[in-house]
């Protein structure tokens, strides 16, 4: 299933391969974990990629969003409401705060 356009997953990519590979990912619809196994390539090297082409990561300006803070109950975890309406309940406590970050990030960016 390999696509001529896509990089050689056996040769070390540029960061234009790598834009390439993360771009047909997305197109594809489908997890890092599934397109990578389809297309016979490290779901790790497209995970690394994605983080270190990341807007954050590339140097782009970083906007900050208001937060509110809401006292804790009996429950654990924590709940994020977003500017735009949209709520975030993250259940366990084990949950890291960059993946939250990403989350938040992801959200903020496909909402209008």
């Amino acid at each position: 299933m390999r696509n001529a356009e896509l990089p050689d997953p056996d040769r070390e990519w540029t960061e234009d391969d790598a834009r390439a590979a993360l771009d047909e990912w997305r197109r594809s619809g489908k997890t890092i974990a599934v397109f990578a196994r389809e297309r016979r390539m490290s779901a790790p090297r497209l995970y690394w990629w994605r983080r270190r082409l990341s807007p954050a990561m590339a140097g782009s300006t970083v906007s900050l969003v208001p937060a509110t803070v809401v006292p804790a109950t009996a429950r654990s975890g924590i709940l994020i409401r977003l500017p735009n309406g949209i709520t975030i309940e993250v259940a366990d406590g084990g949950v890291s705060p960059g993946w939250i970050a990403e989350v938040v990030s992801e959200l903020a960016r496909s909402s209008p």
